[in-house]
């Protein structure tokens, strides 16, 4: 191989060389460019869940206080019940906590729905407690104290809800004779002041235990904080409040 050869082929080699070094540089400047956009993409994503997480988490804080909020007013405005002798289904309390249980239910994970549910029943059960114990309680404690003082009619009444619901045996008297004493207590209660027809039909019914209306209000509520407690620890699982 004579000089001249030799140097042509080493010319070669070296544009060669040159043209290899190129591509295998392109190369890696390409996947290093790949490799930054993918952890972009990676971080954005990150982000964009972190963001996510922490909205749902606000919402499902907001959502929880005013469930609760709602359902501690409902329970307030029952205790109040028994002073006043009624309780109406359609107050606007009880139709704020329907509305808040539906958003709880849709907010909250499914983790806290045998907790969403159990105070559902709490409330509803503690709401339809005092309908029908309210005018009872209550009637009996007006009755005590317009006799105390001095009001003949309430003295009558009370005495014949007194013969009629706690004093001698039932079966003794014909069901005639229970009828005439229905109406006579009808007749004496609806004539003093004050008592409805909720008072009225709270102590026509067969309860003979002034005292059960306090007894069943107690358990009830009760009932209800015995609920409460176990659902603020789901929420608080939920919400990361016990780690903080």
């Amino acid at each position: 191989m004579n000089t001249e050869t030799m140097v042509a082929l080493i010319g070669a080699a070296g544009v060669l060389g040159t043209i290899g070094g190129t591509v295998v540089g392109a190369r890696i400047q390409a996947n290093g460019g790949h490799a930054q956009a993918q952890a972009a993409r990676d971080a954005a994503a990150t982000a964009a869940q972190a963001a996510r997480g922490q909205a749902l988490g606000e919402r499902r804080w907001a959502v929880l206080t005013a469930y609760l909020r709602a359902a501690d007013l409902c329970v307030d405005v029952v205790s109040q019940s028994y002073d006043a002798g009624f309780l109406t289904e359609n107050d606007s309390a009880y139709k704020v906590f329907v509305l808040a249980q539906a958003e709880a239910e849709l907010a909250a994970p499914t983790s806290m729905d045998t907790h969403l549910a159990e105070m559902h029943n709490a409330v509803r059960n503690v709401w339809s407690t005092a309908d029908i114990w309210a005018p009872h309680g209550w009637g009996w404690r007006a009755l005590a104290e317009m006799a105390q003082s001095g009001r003949p009619e309430a003295e009558q009444a009370r005495t014949t809800l007194h013969r009629v619901r706690g004093e001698g045996p039932r079966e003794s008297r014909t069901l005639a004779q229970l009828r005439a004493e229905h109406e006579e207590l009808r007749t004496a209660l609806e004539a003093l002041p004050r008592f409805g027809t909720d008072q009225v039909s709270g102590l026509l019914r067969d309860r003979s235990d002034p005292d059960r209306a306090g007894r069943e209000q107690r358990w009830r509520e009760q009932h209800y904080v015995d609920v409460r407690e176990k659902l603020i620890e789901a929420a608080r699982d939920v919400l990361g409040t016990n780690q903080l």
